[in-house]
């Protein structure tokens, strides 16, 4: 299947430079019982990938990432990581920080050696993919059967403390010996800053000085591996879980931002299903 067409791509790649903070608009679902897997339930993907604001070829991955996201609507979540050399401060035009704690473990948890690459799903030991394997992965794992659903149904935001609250329902549609974990990161869209850039398609070269960053992540609301969710689980069961989280006092933009929740096995590391909301 060959996603990726040129005209596609440079219509991208101009989308890119917008500053709309909602383009990505998961859907927020209210809990209505036990899910049937033959109806709506689908597999859905978490795209990790490792990038930074002095990475030349980042730009052209970022425009990739985004069309495999519009090719396959609410079925991908992007998560664009800022870490390693590439992420470094660099004056006079590359000192904001995109990084952070949970970012810089998973970079060298999954090894990265060079940006951009992917890490899809986490399958197969998070595997690292370069950009140009992204849609031939992206694309086989989404015709897989889903294993479970993710049903947020509900969020609150106090604007005054910060405080964030997500409830999250999950249904399992297999057995699971391993113990399953369950995480929730957080992103934030349009922070514009400049951008290193080699590909004119994308932007201005040798650099984008009001790139628009999407994606980014910020942290976790329970910790770059989250926590455990059940020891062991069957086809059938269903749970809710409720993760709390305080945002720190930051510059970042609640309205732009969103939550991905994820389950995982933690045995394998490999994501099980993913669900994403805007934190607002």
């Amino acid at each position: 299947m060959k996603i990726v067409s040129k005209i596609v791509l440079l219509a991208i790649a101009l989308g890119t430079l917008l500053t709309s903070c909602d383009y990505i608009d998961a859907p927020y679902t209210e809990d209505n019982g036990t899910v049937n897997p033959t109806d709506t339930v689908v597999r859905k993907i978490l795209l990790e990938d490792f990038t930074g604001h002095q990475c030349v070829n980042c730009p052209a991955a970022a425009v990739l990432a985004h069309e495999l996201q519009m090719l396959f609507p609410e079925r991908i979540s992007l998560v664009s990581i800022h870490a390693g050399y590439f992420a470094d401060l660099v004056s006079p035009n590359y000192m904001y920080d995109f990084t952070c704690s949970t970012g810089d473990q998973l970079h060298t948890a999954f090894n990265i050696t060079g940006n951009p690459a992917g890490v899809i799903n986490r399958i197969y030991n998070a595997t690292v993919y370069g950009k140009d394997e992204w849609s031939t992965i992206v694309d086989s794992l989404l015709h897989t059967e889903p294993e479970a659903d993710i049903n947020v149904t509900s969020r609150t935001y106090d604007v005054g403390t910060r405080e964030l609250s997500v409830n999250a329902k999950i249904d399992f549609f297999a057995d699971f010996s391993d113990p399953v974990y369950i995480c929730a990161y957080l992103t934030e869209d349009s922070i514009i800053k400049p951008q290193k850039n080699t590909d004119a398609t994308v932007g201005t070269t040798p650099e984008i000085l009001d790139y628009n960053h999407m994606h980014v992540l910020r942290g976790s609301m329970n910790g770059t591996w989250g926590e455990e969710l059940t020891t062991t689980a069957t086809t059938g069961t269903n749970m809710v879980k409720t993760i709390s989280y305080t945002l720190p006092a930051s510059d970042w933009n609640v309205d732009c931002m969103h939550v991905i929740v994820f389950i995982y096995n933690q045995t394998t590391g490999e994501v099980i299903q993913t669900e994403e909301i805007k934190l607002k």
